[in-house]
């Protein structure tokens, strides 16, 4: 499959925005024995080899010990690829070297986010340490920008001493490739935060497909341990339940939108989606277009039949250039500050998923990857989680989350056949609201403001933010319970 980048109309993204469930794995599952306590590490030590996270002060011989063994199926589970290796204490008070490359991978993000290593990273307050990680994985479309769009409850959370990673991923049909994706993003930060935090548990977290995503995690990949899940508006439809008209209109737009049709007169229409991402991403950045993207854009608008006199190469002179960025970088620079720009560049990335989807459905792909079957299967025979949230709400016309439990229990049945002393607490909640309530919230600050003005009842009223605070209290409260 071409992994063409663009945007996409309004059209395509209300269609695509109904698109949220994630399936992955495949229709013959391994299903590998969890190793793994579910937490960073111990002693703050943290060290991907071959599949298994050992000390760092293990040697290499104890090392190659722990990974003859481990169980012989899992050489079957999905690998990952592994995170650096440095020693990396970004809070020591010395420098060495390989903690000014780590200091130097974080990068300012929205707020009070850092970015690192793919992720999107919250600390909890100064001096404060974290009762646990949360690595939260959002729903399908928005899950690109996790720090803008689930930035309300995410905050809260963040406030009352947890530490969130948010890794952002492009949806795909191809699930298995993204879980992998993800898993590797989380790995390359995971190290780094034991180190400075020692062994912190992991709580998984995840909203619509994300929830679907936790889940499979949780049951496919032994070495990506769980100490506990939450999860929001789970859902696990097939494509054509998933995406009103999928069949009839969607599959067949997009295919057309794909199609190169004559090639003597127009490209694909993929190609103008990349264009017009690649011209947003330098716009995001406060840049002028580079000459080699103006020349591939005027290489787009030219007839094909004119190529031939066409010039090759398409450059703004040097003066005009400069003159340009005289004029635009202090106008960046102001927007820069004001937070405009991080949040544009956001949406690019939101965005630059639906050409991929639109290839996909062009490449022949009718259903998600493992079918929603398949994912039933998987959940009933290997999760793992001890304790689960499922968060519902009442106006949720694709919440899935009473079919889950059931399957959860079913997990536990068949766990205490092999360890009969192991349970699996699983609460069901039900609250006030729909699919997008954890999403439907303004930043932390400005809900501030608005309740020392409004007061804290009508602020979340007009500002339509009372479900997600009513979804931060709920998690708060089934964490506080668990004493993670």
């Amino acid at each position: 499959m071409r992994r063409v980048r663009g945007t996409v109309t309004s059209l395509l993204a209300v269609s695509l925005a109904q698109f949220s469930l994630l399936h992955f794995g495949s229709d013959a599952f391994t299903l590998p024995v969890r190793t793994g306590s579910g937490s960073l590490a111990g002693n703050g030590k943290y060290r991907y080899r071959d599949s298994t996270f050992v000390s760092v002060a293990t040697t290499d011989d104890e090392a190659s010990a722990a990974a003859d063994a481990a169980p012989s199926d899992s050489a079957a589970a999905p690998q990952t690829s592994p995170p650096p290796s440095d020693d990396v204490n970004v809070r020591r008070p010395s420098t060495p070297p390989s903690v000014l490359l780590a200091v130097l991978a974080v990068k300012a993000g929205i707020g009070k986010w850092e970015e690192m290593h793919g992720n999107y990273l919250l600390r909890p307050p100064a001096e404060t340490e974290p009762r646990a990680l949360i690595h939260f994985l959002g729903g399908a479309i928005v899950g690109a920008a996790p720090d803008v769009t689930y930035r309300y409850v995410l905050e809260r959370l963040a406030a009352r001493g947890y530490l969130v990673v948010a890794t952002p991923f492009n949806l795909s049909f191809d699930h298995l490739k993204t879980c992998d994706e993800v898993i590797a993003k989380f790995e390359r930060i995971a190290g780094d935060l034991a180190r400075q935090y020692g062994a912190v548990p992991v709580v998984g977290m995840g909203h619509s497909c994300g929830a679907l995503l936790q889940i499979l995690i949780t049951s496919l990949f032994p070495d990506t341990p769980r100490a506990a899940n939450a999860l929001l508006s789970y859902n696990n439809k097939p494509v054509k339940d998933a995406v009103p008209l999928f069949e009839e209109v969607v599959a067949p737009f997009f295919t057309a939108i794909a199609a190169r049709g004559n090639e003597t007169w127009y490209p694909s229409g993929t190609v103008a989606m990349a264009l017009a991402v690649r011209l947003g991403r330098a716009a995001a950045k406060g840049e002028i277009p580079s000459n080699d993207l103006l020349a591939d854009v005027a290489k787009f608008v030219t007839p094909k039949r004119l190529s031939s006199i066409a010039p090759e190469d398409v450059a703004l002179p040097s003066r005009v250039r400069d003159a340009l960025t005289t004029v635009v970088d202090p106008a960046a620079g102001a927007l820069e500050s004001a937070g405009v720009l991080p949040v544009l560049s956001q949406a690019v990335d939101v965005l630059e998923q639906i050409p991929l989807l639109v290839e996909e459905v062009a490449d022949g792909a009718t259903d998600f990857n493992p079918t929603p079957s398949s994912v039933r299967a998987a959940a009933r025979r290997a999760y793992r989680a001890r304790r689960t949230l499922l968060l519902q709400y009442d106006s949720d016309p694709l919440d899935e989350s009473e079919e889950i439990e059931e399957l959860l229990r079913e997990a536990e049945t068949v766990m205490r056949m092999k360890r009969p002393m192991i349970s699996i607490d699983i609460q069901r909640r039900v609250l006030k609201g729909g699919h997008a309530s954890p999403v439907l919230a303004p930043p932390v600050d400005i809900a501030e403001r608005a309740e020392d003005i409004l007061g804290a009842e009508t602020a979340k009223e007009r500002l339509l933010y009372a479900e997600a605070d009513a979804t931060v209290e709920e998690l708060a409260r089934w964490l506080d319970e668990g004493q993670l």
